[in-house]
């Protein structure tokens, strides 16, 4: 997965919408899966920015991103389920992130008597 960095300031590119946008921390920058549309995207921000002036460049990263399977079903988690295809699951950033949103998700689901675990993938 690809992301894109704001070098002037060391953050990445969310996409809000069809044309609002912001900076953002890793965890929620906007992956792209291949690393000529995020280079496209990047060149279409410094052409934006470029004419009033700023010097700002941006640069496309590979990064790497995880997945929570579920290993009871086969399925992966996304923000309404827990038995998702894989293209809609949840990404987290770091592998420590979805560990503790796996070991979040599983306690809290235990206290309502559900037996769920996950594995942490890599994307």
């Amino acid at each position: 997965m690809y992301v894109i960095e704001n070098t002037a300031n060391g953050r990445y590119y969310r996409k809000l919408g069809a044309e609002t946008h912001q900076y953002t921390d890793i965890r929620y920058a906007t992956p792209f899966s291949k690393w000529k549309k995020a280079k496209q995207k990047a060149d279409i921000l410094h052409a934006a920015i470029s004419p009033i002036g700023e010097q700002i460049n941006f640069e496309v990263k590979q990064h790497k991103f995880y997945v929570l399977k579920n290993q009871n079903d086969k399925g992966y988690m996304n923000q309404v389920s827990w038995n998702a295809p894989k293209e809609e699951a949840k990404m987290l950033a770091t592998e420590e992130d979805a560990k503790r949103e796996a070991n979040n998700i599983a306690n809290a689901m235990a206290r309502v008597g559900v037996e769920l675990s996950f594995k942490v993938e890599e994307l």
